[in-house]
């Protein structure tokens, strides 16, 4: 089982994404659909980054952060992650496919080059979980959101969200997490 803990942000941008990754992973430990969503495969993160300079900066981060915590099993399952350039919302569905994916995490930016009901659309018919660091793209239709707090990062989930990607969190998650309203 993952460690798991929020606490007050570091000023170091890679403690936090690692710590964010690990939180990621975690919220995917509390899924009780996702041996249902993936079978026996490892756990799939597709990570979603504009076709940008700043989208590849991006990549790199989350890529990154990721590998930190690569040793870390969810389920009994390895994780693997794969970067993918977002070109369209036909190939990220190819890839959410392809991949096996049982997570997406949208990169900052990804949002100007896809309005975030489309991203939502391609996540609820895989049943491929979409992570966010920005509250604003949760409410919008994403499902779940690390996000800056006021003292520590928060677990945001959008539970409707959430029962179109085919998710059904333990109680102890919810417990933990602030809900928000579906607002496209």
């Amino acid at each position: 089982m993952l460690a798991f803990g929020l606490t007050a942000p570091t000023a170091a941008a890679d403690a936090s994404d690692d710590r964010r990754a690990l939180v990621m992973l975690r919220v995917l430990a509390y899924d009780k659909h996702l041996g249902d969503r993936i079978g026996d495969d490892s756990v799939a993160i597709v990570v979603a980054f504009p076709p940008t300079e700043a989208g590849n900066a991006e990549r790199s981060r989350w890529t990154a952060a990721f590998d930190s915590v690569s040793q870390l099993k969810v389920a009994g399952r390895s994780v693997t992650v794969v970067a993918h350039r977002f070109e369209d919302a036909r190939k990220l569905d190819r890839e959410l496919q392809g991949a096996h994916a049982a997570a997406l995490v949208v990169c900052d930016g990804l949002t100007r080059s896809i309005p975030v009901g489309e991203l939502a659309a391609v996540t609820r018919a895989r049943k491929v979980l979409s992570f966010s660091t920005r509250e604003p793209e949760v409410v919008k239709g994403l499902a779940i959101g690390v996000v800056t707090g006021a003292k520590r990062d928060e677990i945001v989930v959008n539970l409707t969200a959430v029962t179109a990607e085919g998710v059904k969190f333990d109680a102890g998650l919810l417990q933990l997490a602030r809900t928000v309203e579906d607002r496209p």
